[in-house]
C-alpha cells in the first residue's frame, strides 16, 4: 500500500525554506521514495500560480537523461485541488538523492532554465518519525550556478 506524502505536515520529511528571493514558498520532499519522486512546494496561492507556468517550462526545457545519471523532470501538478504544486523527478531513490534534489538540482534548474532569483541562502531540514535530525542547515547558492537568476516573485499588494 503506498502512503500518502503530506508535505510539511508529514512526520518524515525534507524541506528547504527561503528557496526564493522575496517569496515563503517552501519546497517539501518525502525522506523515501521511489526513483519517481516529487516535490510539493506550498505557500501562497498568488506565488503558487506565479511559479506554475515555470515549473512547467522547466519540464519542457531541461533535456531529458537517457542515462539515468543525472535525472530528469518528467511532469508537474498545479494546485487547483491540493493548494500545493507537485513537481515530478526521475532518479535515485536514496535519502542522499532526496536531499540532493531539493540542495542542488532543483536549484540550479530553476535558475538555470527558467531565470527565477534565487535566495543568496537557504535552509534545510529533515524530519523522521517526527523528530529533527537536521535543522536549519545553512545552504549557500550552488557552486556551479554561474549566475542567479533576474525573475523575482510578485510582491503582495495590501488594498
Amino acid at each position: 500500500m503506498k502512503r500518502l506524502f503530506l508535505g510539511t505536515g508529514d512526520l518524515q520529511q525534507v524541506v528547504l525554506r527561503s528557496v526564493f528571493f522575496g517569496s515563503p514558498l517552501v519546497v517539501v520532499a518525502p525522506v523515501e521514495s521511489p526513483r519517481q519522486t516529487y516535490l510539493q512546494i506550498e505557500g501562497p496561492e498568488y506565488h503558487l500560480a506565479f511559479l506554475y507556468p515555470h515549473l512547467v517550462m522547466l519540464v519542457k526545457q531541461s533535456p531529458y537523461d537517457f542515462s539515468g545519471a543525472h535525472g530528469t523532470w518528467i511532469g508537474v501538478e498545479g494546485a487547483e485541488h491540493t493548494g500545493k504544486l507537485s513537481l515530478f523527478y526521475r532518479h535515485g531513490d536514496s535519502f542522499e538523492d532526496r536531499v540532493q534534489l531539493l540542495e542542488h538540482h532543483f536549484r540550479c534548474d530553476i535558475a538555470f532554465y527558467r531565470n527565477i532569483r534565487l535566495a543568496d541562502v537557504s535552509f534545510i531540514d529533515v524530519i523522521c518519525g517526527g523528530r529533527r535530525w537536521l535543522y536549519n542547515e545553512v545552504v549557500s547558492l550552488p557552486e556551479e550556478l554561474e549566475e542567479n537568476g533576474s525573475i523575482e516573485f510578485p510582491r503582495l499588494r495590501l488594498a
